[in-house]
């Protein structure tokens, strides 16, 4: 057994830290901006947009990246833990079994849809089920959970495909068209003789990342707003059992069928980081976290996710994306139309 290398330790970590500013530098100037200047947009959102044009315009120094892609992996998952700590299942539960229903049947077409389109238009197996994931249940954040369910440990699935790329890509597309939804569901929910309790189920089960639904609630109203919020937390709830079910996936997998000289252990069927957001879901519901602790808990999540956002987004190369990832960009666009209309058959059968 090998001992702890302290000065490759300290190696590594010199490496890194540049890049790691960068994202902190990123991502807390997000944070600022759309707390003071841009009401009704998140952070999250504004981090990942800027990320991507900081990356689009050739910004990224080359000794950044070591440090950009740690922030993407580890902030990301520390801050999807934290922000376990925001939900509690009683909130949930207290939706009623109609609203949950909605959110049971939009995930399962969502996730299917999406992944039945990506396959269709030829992605491969890794890219269909991390595009799928972050399409139904909570956008980059499920992207990034999916991709550490398939990761063998080197960046690669189990086939032995580089999964940066396919991450990098269904970010984009989720962002892409999670976007344009934000934008148009509160503006449709009228037309539609919606009022704002089923506006706000509906933008909560139909729009992709947990800011985007913030921004479409605040734009329909009030009690849209709280209620599109508590429906996406019912989304991103169903992020553990879908993890753990990729992980499953990919583990058999690779057991019945692995490449020729790859070898590698299978991976844990639940990753460390989703364990740590149902412990955090259970202690918040179970336990409770202190008024005084909330706030200050929420920001911490907020500022990290938006930290790792950021470096996300530097991973998107969108010249390069909407050059050659058509098939990607038609696939997030026919999982999102199956997403919303899925979610409005379903909210006015058992909810309006």
């Amino acid at each position: 057994m090998r001992g702890f290398d302290l000065k490759a330790f300290r190696r590594e970590r010199r490496r890194s830290m540049p890049g790691i500013v960068l994202a902190f530098v990123i991502g807390v100037g997000s944070y600022v901006l759309a707390d003071r200047y841009i009401p009704g947009v998140s952070g999250i959102l504004l981090a990942i947009v800027i990320g991507i044009a900081v990356r689009s315009f050739g910004w990224v120094p080359w000794w950044a990246e070591v440090g950009l892609k740690l922030s993407a992996k580890t902030l990301l998952r520390l801050g999807i833990v934290l922000f376990g700590l925001q939900l509690v299942l009683g909130d949930i539960l207290a939706l009623g079994w109609e609203v949950v229903t909605v959110v049971v049947i939009t995930v399962v077409a969502s996730f299917f849809g999406t992944w039945a389109a990506a396959r269709m238009l030829r992605l491969g197996g890794s890219d269909a089920i991390m595009l799928a994931t972050g399409t139904s249940i909570c956008g980059a954040s499920a992207v990034a959970g999916a991709a550490a369910a398939l990761d063998r440990g080197d960046g690669k699935d189990r086939s032995g495909r580089d999964l940066d790329s396919g991450v990098a890509a269904a970010i984009a597309v989720v962002t892409l068209w999670g976007t344009v939804a934000m934008l148009s569901l509160p503006f449709l929910a009228g037309p539609l003789g919606l009022d704002q309790h089923t506006a706000g189920v509906w933008i909560g089960a139909g729009v992709h990342e947990v800011g985007q639904v913030v921004a479409a609630g605040g734009i329909a109203g009030a009690t849209a707003m709280s209620v599109a919020v508590t429906v996406k937390l019912a989304r991103v709830v169903l992020l553990a059992p879908a993890v753990a079910g990729i992980s499953l996936w990919s583990g058999r997998r690779s057991a019945g069928g692995s490449v020729s000289g790859t070898t590698g252990s299978r991976p844990p069927i639940v990753p460390g980081f989703v364990l740590g957001f149902l412990a955090a879901v259970l202690f918040a519901t179970f336990v409770g976290v202190p008024d005084a602790a909330a706030g200050y808990l929420e920001t911490a999540a907020t500022l990290l996710l938006s930290v790792a956002m950021a470096a996300v987004g530097t991973g998107v190369d969108l010249p390069a994306l909407l050059r050659r990832g058509g098939p990607a960009l038609v696939a997030g666009l026919m999982g999102t139309l199956v997403t919303v209309g899925v979610a409005l058959g379903a909210v006015l059968v058992l909810v309006a």
